[in-house]
């Protein structure tokens, strides 16, 4: 079983820059650059089979290139003990059209 998500690979100049933000945290773990990403929704377990299938199909789904905003950050988990940190992006009609698909 594979754990699967739907995702964008960030540029990699904005990468870069994520990462330039990247410490002062004491205790934390930071990903690697190539795993920064925009998650576009949760899948879950699924067999391997049916990762095949569903990347064969969002392969092809259509989209034309736009420009997204940066916008807030936050954790997942308790404040306290965050499991992860993230940012946001702000509101775009092309990111819901995309999202939608």
């Amino acid at each position: 079983m594979l754990r699967l998500f739907v995702a964008l690979t960030l540029p990699a100049d904005v990468r870069e820059r994520l990462c330039g933000l990247m410490g002062g945290l004491p205790g934390a773990r930071w990903v690697p650059n190539e795993n920064l990403h925009l998650t576009l929704r949760f899948i879950g377990e699924v067999d391997e089979g049916a990762a095949a299938d569903l990347d064969a199909e969002l392969a092809r789904a259509p989209f034309t290139p736009f420009t997204l905003t940066l916008e807030g950050v936050g954790v997942f988990g308790a404040s306290r003990r965050p499991r992860a940190l993230w940012v946001g992006v702000a509101p775009s009609a092309e990111l819901d059209i995309l999202q939608g698909r």
